[in-house]
């Protein structure tokens, strides 16, 4: 059984793409920042989680 996940609201996906965009940039050169994002995310809900591992990976390929 699969339980649905909410939906995101616009301002969490703008939210969650900043934050993406601010890691992919950072990742080889402010290893506080790329810290600080990674525990914020930790802490994020599941949904809110797997929306950010998908945008990190369309926006990793970008970079």
């Amino acid at each position: 059984m699969t339980t649905q996940q909410p939906q995101l609201t616009e301002t969490q996906k703008s939210a969650i793409d900043e934050m993406v965009i601010n890691r992919v940039n950072a990742m080889n050169n402010d290893a506080v920042l790329c810290e600080a994002i990674d525990d914020k995310v930790h802490n994020m809900e599941e949904h809110l989680k797997a929306y950010f591992h998908e945008r990190f990976h369309f926006h990793s390929k970008k970079a």
